[in-house]
């Protein structure tokens, strides 16, 4: 509900008679590369840091660590504030902290919509939703990791075909 408050909220992104249909944010499954680094490193700069007895390679370790829990966090922080908006008119995901992007793409353009799930998609319960349109190269055409792409493709070709 945040997140349909905090788009409702700011008319820049939405026309003067467009409907939110739905809002989504990215699956958390797509922190899970750099949550998996920062681990790493943090568990390496733990068991290396006591058995050498060099202070420069354990300091080195440890600004290592903090860059990578840094870029961690920051990853998350893009993570909670891009959302994929479906209207009754357009789907476009807005994204950025510092600068914001809107990458948009009309229904009424869409030629054909897919969606892909991998293994590890089906088990946490993500996917990849690849959007076409007639033979353009549009802004908004894969978005990984969605939560719930069936229910997603659902919807868009229900507005799309209807």
């Amino acid at each position: 509900m945040a997140l349909a408050n905090r788009l409702q909220g700011d008319p820049r992104y939405l026309s003067v008679e467009e409907r939110i249909v739905l809002i989504v944010r990215h699956h958390v499954a797509e922190l899970w590369r750099p949550a998996l680094q920062a681990f790493a490193v943090v568990v390496a700069a733990l068991l290396i840091s006591p058995v050498t007895g060099s202070t420069g390679l354990s300091n080195l370790l440890w600004l290592l660590s903090l860059a990578v829990l840094l870029r961690l966090g920051w990853r998350t922080a893009l993570w909670y504030v891009d959302s994929i908006v479906v209207t009754d008119k357009r789907i476009f995901e807005v994204s950025g902290i510092i600068t914001k992007n809107v990458a948009s793409m009309p229904l009424r353009m869409l030629t054909d919509v897919t969606y892909h799930r991998s293994l590890g998609g089906r088990i946490l319960g993500y996917g990849t939703l690849i959007v076409e349109s007639a033979g353009q190269d549009q802004a908004l055409s894969r978005i990984a990791y969605l939560p719930e792409p069936d229910s997603l493709y659902q919807t868009i070709t229900t507005l799309v075909f209807q």
